[in-house]
């Protein structure tokens, strides 16, 4: 899938911010959902490219096309679910709070709905300590 080279790509740079990670894995997100949405369109394309065996073609037919739509709609979901678990929202979200650049913000605006959210990613962290 062009999609997974794309994102691969998008996250070895050297330095990639949290933010560019979160919009890749966003964008990722997007496009496989995108493709899933299709799915009964790319079956179709590839029934006609490709021919039953001689015999009772109908039941075969319709069994199979059932069978590869399933399978098909659980991998797309498999990947999504992936994707989320491996690069974690709730810890991009938690390296917000931990860039550099972003510190001299914090004196006019903290970011409390990143906090709160690294806080319930992390339970055993110190919410005041985090902030200080």
């Amino acid at each position: 899938m062009p999609h997974v080279d794309i994102l691969f790509n998008q996250l070895q740079k050297r330095k990639t911010e949290p933010a560019q990670v979160k919009t890749a894995i966003d964008n990722f997100e997007k496009c496989i959902v995108d493709v899933r949405n299709k799915i009964d369109d790319i079956i179709n394309e590839v029934k006609s490219i490709c021919t039953e065996p001689q015999g009772n073609k109908r039941r075969r037919r319709n069994n199979s096309s059932h069978y590869h739509r399933v399978a098909a709609l659980e991998v797309y979901d498999n990947i999504v679910n992936s994707a989320n678990d491996i690069f974690l929202v709730k810890d991009l979200v938690a390296a917000f709070l931990f860039f550099p650049e972003n510190f001299g913000e914090y004196c006019g605006k903290f970011p409390d709905d990143k906090l709160e959210t690294t806080c319930l990613a992390y339970p055993e962290s110190e919410k005041s300590c985090l902030k200080t």
